[in-house]
């Protein structure tokens, strides 16, 4: 019975591990590697909001005191609040929808391959 359960232990903490990472991010065709990548929690995929938006020529300025992201992408600009998204290891993630939004971009994901694409015209 004990090996059972630690079995079962193993494969939670591996299925864990697995959900959160082992995502691709690729920004107009190009692979994006960020610290931290991209996750899955909850059934939603978050990627991070610097990583994506300086990939497809976003500009990013956070304002400490009130915890404000600023995303400018040519003439658009968007504020997105730090609770609006989780915050890993000091760096802001946001659901892909989200930034899609913020970046007037196209955003895919791909389950299969766990693959996020951001594209911009």
């Amino acid at each position: 019975m004990r090996r059972i359960s630690l079995l079962f232990a193993a494969l939670l903490i591996t299925a864990g591990v697995w959900a959160q990472g082992n995502i691709t991010l690729i920004a107009n065709g190009k692979r994006i590697s960020s610290d931290p990548p991209a996750t899955l929690q909850a059934g939603r995929v978050y990627v991070p909001l610097r990583a994506a938006a300086e990939a497809v020529g976003g500009k990013v300025e956070y304002d400490a005191a009130t915890k404000r992201v600023t995303i400018c992408r040519g003439p658009m600009c968007t504020v997105v609040m730090q609770n609006e998204g989780i915050t890993i290891g000091g760096r802001l993630l946001i659901g892909i929808r989200q930034v899609g939004e913020a970046l007037d971009a196209k955003v895919d994901w791909e389950g299969g391959t766990r693959t996020v694409r951001i594209t911009t015209s």
